[in-house]
């Protein structure tokens, strides 16, 4: 009897290291570097018996996406089922993810930028952008979720705590207003909350039942 017990339990661990192994090879293509990967509290190899992982957990961290560096992901899919027998895919049930973007990630998306900082100010709900190697130049900014497509819009810049004229502080919020669309996301994933945080930025999305490819 205690041999058995023994060689399920080996069975077992061997089981989800197979099924974490899987999981992280087929998300680390996509995103770039391989995640750790949580099972939930369900053993394993009764998961994979069933052909049915109710709960999976992914994060990864130094993540490069649209234009960005330094992205840490953490997702949660829900009843993700493989496909047939032999299959490369399967379904996910549902998915929560959560992406935060560091104020130094921000900062370094702008590359002719020099000596660059962005600042998280989280009683006004925005960013300040300080430019210089004493930061004197201050613009801030304000991003915002439009449906599916973030919104950088700037407010008066200001040097030195005063603010700028109109003809140059409308020249520089020029340069500094972007838009990033969230479009073609896996898993049907949609935009659904962006923040500010003491770190940087928050977005929060989800989605539904979704297929995917391995």
């Amino acid at each position: 009897m205690l041999t058995a017990v023994i060689a399920l339990t080996a069975l077992a661990g061997t089981a989800e290291a197979v099924a974490r192994h899987r999981i992280a090879t087929v998300t680390g293509k996509r995103l770039g570097t391989t995640p750790d990967v949580g099972l939930g509290a369900t053993p394993a190899l009764w998961q994979l018996a069933r052909g049915n992982l109710p709960d999976v957990e992914l994060t990864a961290n130094g993540v490069s996406a649209r234009r960005m560096t330094g992205l840490d992901i953490d997702a949660h899919l829900r009843q993700v089922r493989r496909s047939g027998k032999g299959g490369s895919g399967g379904t996910v049930g549902s998915s929560r993810v959560t992406v935060d973007i560091s104020a130094t990630s921000l900062a370094a998306t702008d590359a002719s930028r020099l000596n660059t900082e962005v600042v998280p100010d989280l009683a006004h709900g925005r960013l300040v952008v300080r430019v210089g190697r004493a930061g004197a130049l201050a613009v801030p900014v304000a991003p915002l979720l439009d449906g599916r497509t973030i919104r950088v819009t700037p407010g008066r810049p200001t040097f030195a705590d005063n603010p700028l004229p109109d003809a140059l502080a409308e020249k520089i919020t020029g340069k500094v207003s972007r838009t990033v669309a969230l479009t073609d996301l896996p898993l049907q994933l949609a935009p659904r909350r962006l923040e500010v945080t003491d770190d940087g930025l928050r977005l929060t999305l989800s989605g539904g039942h979704a297929s995917f490819h391995a």
